[in-house]
């Protein structure tokens, strides 16, 4: 079986779906695990407004860290191990539940701020 494909088409920007449905993020980008000159390994998936100034063009990037976050891991950013991943198809299907991985965070900060505008 061959077990390669391309991780820019079918990660990046996909939906990502926990074990009872709840949509919690997107794949904002990936973390790849490897010594010089042994081959890479996915070691799991970034997710949150933190992990958009690495995307960004060289000249962009000090503008998105200051609008999207400065910290890999800070609390704008997620990761989930790859181990944690069942299926990638449609969606990126977790095995856990998004708030036992530490999921959601913003967007449940977010819920909070719009909830109290009308109609909200």
């Amino acid at each position: 079986m061959d077990e390669r494909f391309d991780l820019v088409y079918r990660l990046l920007d996909e939906q990502i779906v926990d074990v009872d449905g709840r949509r919690c993020g997107r794949v904002d980008d990936v973390e790849l695990i490897g010594e010089p000159g042994a081959p890479l390994r996915l070691g799991g998936l970034l997710t949150g407004r933190g992990a958009y100034a690495a995307r960004m063009p060289r000249r962009l990037r000090t503008f998105a860290r200051k609008l999207f976050g400065r910290d890999v891991r800070g609390a704008t950013v997620q990761h989930i191990p790859w181990s944690q991943v069942e299926d990638v198809g449609a969606t990126v299907r977790l095995l856990g539940r998004a708030d036992d991985l530490g999921l959601g965070h913003d967007d449940r900060a977010l819920e909070h701020r719009f909830a109290r505008l009308p109609g909200g």
